[in-house]
C-alpha cells in the first residue's frame, strides 16, 4: 500500500517533534549552570585534553614578563635620591655651590629647585648661576636656569649695599658731534643701569669723547665704546663700535655693545663658563646672562693694577 506524499511530510514533522520533545522536558534551558557544574565540565574538558595541551591555572603571569620599574605610570621622582641641601643658614658667597658643579646642571636645578621650596631664594639664585657659569649644562638646562633667575633676581635686593662699591669702572665713548647734545642723559640712565645690573658690585661711571674730526654729515654717525678700569690700573677692554644715525635707538645699541664688551673680556680673564648670548633684550642680558660671580670677576680683571706699565 502506497502512502500519499502529502501524509508523509506531517508525519515526519510530527516524529521528530515527538523525539525533541521527550528528550527535552525535563530540562531547563533557562537557569544558567551552577558553579560546581561548570566546575565539572572544566574538569571533564581539561581530562580529554592531552598532557602538552593543558593550559596553567597561572597562564597570564607565565607569558607576561615582569614590570619594568621605569614603565610605571607612577611619580618617577619618588626614584630619585633626595637633594643634599647642606648649610642653609650661614651667609653665602657669591661662588656657594661652586662645588657642586662637577655633579652636573641637572644636580644644581634640583638643589635650586628645593631651596626655593623651603623659602632660601638666595641660595636658589645662586645654585641656578652655578648652571651658567660653572657647569657643563646643556642648552635646555641653561634656559631654565635663565628663566629661574629672571624670575627671581628682581625680588631679591642687590648682592653689595655697601658705599663704595667694590670696584669701579669707566664706559668711555667716542662718537661725533651729531649727539654731543643727548648722550650725557642717555649715559647718566646707562651707567646707573649697568651698575644695578652688576648687584651693586661695580660702580660705573661714563667719559664721553667728542671727536671734532667726525662731522655731522648726512651718513651715520660711528660710536666707539670700551670700558676701563680706575685711574692708575691702565687696564682696558676691547674696542667695538656701531654706526646709527636714529638717536632713539642709542641705549639699545649702547647697552649691546657693553654687554659684549663685559662678555668678551670674561671669556679672556676668568676660567669660568662665558655668559651666554645676548639674543633678544640685552638689559635682560646684563641682569641674568652673566651671574654676580663673573661681574665680580670683572670688577677683579678691571681693577687689577698693571706692573707692565
Amino acid at each position: 500500500m502506497r502512502v500519499p506524499l502529502l501524509a508523509i511530510i506531517p508525519l515526519c514533522l510530527l516524529t521528530i517533534i515527538v523525539i525533541w520533545w521527550n528528550g527535552t522536558r525535563k530540562m531547563d534551558f533557562l537557569t544558567p549552570p551552577s558553579e560546581a557544574k561548570l566546575e565539572e565540565i572544566r574538569a571533564e574538558a581539561l581530562a580529554s585534553l592531552p598532557v602538552s595541551q593543558v593550559i596553567p591555572e597561572d597562564a597570564i603571569s607565565v607569558v607576561v614578563p615582569a614590570e619594568d620599574p621605569t614603565d610605571s605610570d607612577e611619580d618617577p621622582t619618588v626614584l630619585v635620591e633626595p637633594v643634599d641641601l647642606g648649610d642653609t643658614e650661614s651667609a653665602p658667597s657669591l661662588d656657594t655651590y661652586s662645588n657642586r658643579a662637577p655633579d652636573g646642571a641637572d644636580k644644581l636645578i634640583r638643589l635650586a629647585e628645593a631651596l626655593q621650596d623651603i623659602g632660601k631664594f638666595q641660595r636658589a639664585l645662586l645654585a641656578y648661576e652655578r648652571v651658567l657659569d660653572s657647569s657643563q649644562g646643556n642648552p635646555e638646562q641653561i634656559q631654565t636656569a635663565l628663566n629661574a633667575i629672571q624670575r627671581i633676581r628682581p625680588t631679591l635686593v642687590i648682592w653689595n649695599t655697601e658705599e663704595p662699591k667694590e670696584f669701579t669702572a669707566t664706559i668711555n665713548i667716542g662718537t661725533g658731534e651729531n649727539f654731543k647734545e643727548v648722550l650725557p642723559e642717555i649715559l647718566d640712565q646707562l651707567t646707573s643701569t649697568i651698575s644695578n645690573s652688576s648687584s651693586g658690585i661695580i660702580s660705573f661711571d661714563y667719559k664721553l669723547n667728542i671727536g671734532k674730526s667726525i662731522q655731522a654729515i648726512d651718513a651715520p654717525t660711528p660710536v666707539a665704546v670700551w670700558i676701563t678700569g680706575p685711574d692708575g690700573t691702565n687696564t682696558s677692554t676691547d674696542v667695538l663700535s656701531f654706526t646709527t644715525d636714529n638717536p632713539d635707538s642709542l641705549e639699545h645699541d649702547l647697552l649691546k655693545t657693553c654687554f659684549n664688551l663685559v662678555r668678551g673680556e670674561l671669556t679672556k680673564a676668568t676660567s669660568y663658563n662665558p655668559a651666554p648670548e645676548a639674543l633678544d633684550d640685552p638689559l635682560v642680558a646684563l641682569q641674568s646672562h652673566i651671574t654676580r660671580l663673573l661681574w665680580k670677576e670683572f670688577g677683579e680683571a678691571l681693577n687689577k693694577v698693571n706692573t707692565d706699565q
